[in-house]
């Protein structure tokens, strides 16, 4: 077995890099004119044009956010790849006997680790976290880019409400994203500086074995079968 076996593929790759792309020129668009009274705020929308030209900015990657979200979804139904990540993803049982059991480690109550499959809890938190939050963003931001057509058959009060929860949406998908996603991913005393997986998909042995040690059996076995 090589050194580094490949972990995301090549498409998987993409998915995510565009979603970054995406969800950073968002945030930096969005967020300005939630804080706009804020001296930075004020600095990023003069960096950006103005107000008018950060408004085409931000729906543009809105609809960069809107066709990945299109894409994402036919790829996890239709595809065999995208399909079996799906179902890594899928929040089972086990994700939660696994919580309780890393936190009886961390309090030193157990001396055992879980053995964890391709996806931890966290990992999953992160993926549905992220799937909501760019769901609940995409409804709002449409009922609000089409906001006189939106009055027509919506209650004022359900515009008011759309326009906090897509601006506080913002806010959490920042903390889950740019924070939580980070220091898990990258920030980690375990891959500090930066973990490479995300760039060439490929992940090192010893360290699948340690974080996903159901998945490194898994494939041990297939390639001792193979050998066969």
């Amino acid at each position: 077995m090589n050194d580094r076996v490949e972990r995301l593929s090549l498409d998987l790759r993409l998915q995510h890099g565009v979603l970054l792309i995406a969800m950073i020129v968002l945030l930096l668009t969005g967020l300005v004119l939630k804080f706009h009274d804020n001296v930075v705020s004020a600095w990023l929308i003069r960096l950006e044009g103005g107000i008018l030209f950060r408004g085409l900015i931000h729906r543009a990657f809105a609809i960069v956010l809107i066709l990945l979200a299109v894409y994402h979804a036919a790829w996890v139904t239709f595809t065999d790849t995208g399909h079996s990540e799906l179902m890594a993803m899928v929040p089972r049982h086990k994700d939660l006997s696994d919580f309780f059991q890393k936190l009886a480690f961390n309090l030193g109550l157990s001396n055992n680790l879980p053995a964890f499959d391709r996806y931890d809890y966290l990992q999953k938190l992160q993926y549905w976290g992220v799937a909501i939050g760019t769901a609940v963003m995409i409804v709002t931001g449409m009922v609000l880019w089409f906001v006189n057509e939106s009055m027509a058959i919506l209650p004022k009060w359900i515009i008011d409400l759309t326009l906090i929860v897509h601006g506080w949406d913002g806010v959490l998908i920042f903390i889950v994203l740019f924070l939580f996603h980070m220091y898990n991913v990258h920030l980690n005393p375990a891959v500090f500086p930066m973990s490479m997986t995300w760039i060439d998909g490929k992940i090192q042995v010893d360290r699948m074995k340690n974080e996903h040690r159901l998945e490194y059996d898994r494939l041990v076995s297939d390639r001792s079968d193979e050998d066969h």
